[in-house]
């Protein structure tokens, strides 16, 4: 991928291009931003560009035959590990390199996709995903080799925050000291939950949201829509190119989270306790990574009231279609009632990683939702 391919991040881009010209990548860098913004396309522009055997003007060339082999994922010393877990139960132990085409086939249609639409193409979106020992291992067999193709070796890890603690105390040693030309380039949404030995040996590279000018216009461009309809796109995705594409698809399982949110809502401010029960239980019956989907739209939702709570219209960001609802939500809802939805979102977020019972999870989620209004 070249940088000019990507939109946004102007700024970043020059760090980044001055920063492989002048020999001055560090061995493990850590891209992190929000979903969708651009961290895992940077990346893979940043190993091309240090790939690259004929700049011209200093950017890479895209022309080259190193460039072509990058730009299809076909270099052979471009290694990746992504989460997977098995599509049977009778399958081996999860590893990329079993998946690899698959893998490829969804990083070549849609770089921005995100962790859940990653799980959808495999086939396990009723599962998580997850980096394990297995892998681990694998990356240490693979960068025990001395590149075939060039002077570097390139390892990119996307969310490492799927790592299992054996995984990444595996990996400790080759991030801290790789063997020479072996760059490490990990692309996180959520680096908190790194292990602190895992942040201290990586050079950061914080990616912001595009700005809604950009965003905008390359959606106008790209979208083929209105200046106006894609100021509102790239108003709603809040600086995210990966979460503009996938509103606008509008497809039926996004509908299908908005309205399963949106019951949960309904039963607080009506003072439905069964329908705020039934909700739980049907939550309850979702895979783990559909939960997780779940709160994360339900925290994304309980932002965009909150903003409507508070009168700042202009930091609202949804459609024309559900501004109604939410409306009706933020003028019947307390002020006290934020907070402590907050929190019981943010505690079943962790609750849900940590594999407690689901039943009480959300039974526990719905209740703090009920009785804070």
């Amino acid at each position: 991928m070249l940088f000019s391919a990507i939109p946004g991040h102007s700024l970043l881009k020059e760090r980044l291009i001055d920063m492989a010209n002048a020999g001055r990548v560090g061995h493990t860098l850590l891209f992190w931003g929000e979903e969708g913004v651009g961290a895992l396309p940077l990346a893979l522009a940043l190993a091309q560009q240090m790939a690259c055997t004929v700049k011209e003007n200093g950017m890479a060339c895209g022309k080259c035959p190193t460039c072509n082999k990058v730009q299809k994922l076909v270099h052979p010393d471009l290694h990746f590990s992504v989460p997977v877990n098995r599509v049977k139960p009778s399958d081996p132990d999860p590893v990329t390199d079993l998946y690899l085409k698959t893998w490829k086939d969804a990083l070549l249609a849609n770089p921005y996709m995100s962790e859940y639409q990653w799980y959808e193409t495999l086939g396990i979106d009723k599962k998580s995903g997850n980096i394990s020992v297995h892998e681990a291992d694998a990356i240490q067999k693979k960068i025990s080799l001395k590149p075939f193709d060039g002077a570097y070796t390139f390892v990119l890890i996307w969310l490492p925050e799927r790592m299992n603690i054996q995984a990444a105390n595996t990996l400790l040693k080759a991030l801290e000291e790789p063997p020479p030309g072996t760059h490490f380039f990990l692309v996180s949404e959520h680096p908190e939950q790194l292990l602190p030995t895992i942040r201290s040996r990586c050079q950061n590279i914080r990616v912001n949201p595009i700005s809604t000018q950009e965003l905008s216009a390359t959606l106008a461009k790209e979208l083929l829509i209105s200046p106006l309809e894609a100021e509102r796109l790239a108003r709603i995705s809040a600086g995210s190119y990966g979460k503009a594409l996938y509103s606008n698809l509008r497809s039926e399982r996004q509908e299908e989270a908005n309205d399963f949110s949106s019951r949960l809502f309904d039963s607080v401010l009506h003072k439905d306790l069964n329908a705020s029960i039934q909700w739980a239980e049907e939550a309850a019956g979702l895979g783990r990574e559909l939960q997780r989907q779940s709160v994360l739209h339900l925290l994304a939702l309980l932002r965009e009231v909150y903003m409507e709570h508070l009168k700042a219209h202009k930091f609202v960001y949804v459609s024309e279609k559900e501004i109604y609802k939410l409306r009706t939500w933020a003028s019947g809802l307390p002020s006290s009632f934020f907070p402590v939805a907050t929190t019981a979102l943010n505690d079943a977020l962790s609750d849900i990683d940590r594999n407690l019972n689901n039943k009480i999870v959300f039974y526990s989620l719905s209740l703090h939702f009920f009785f804070a209004c």
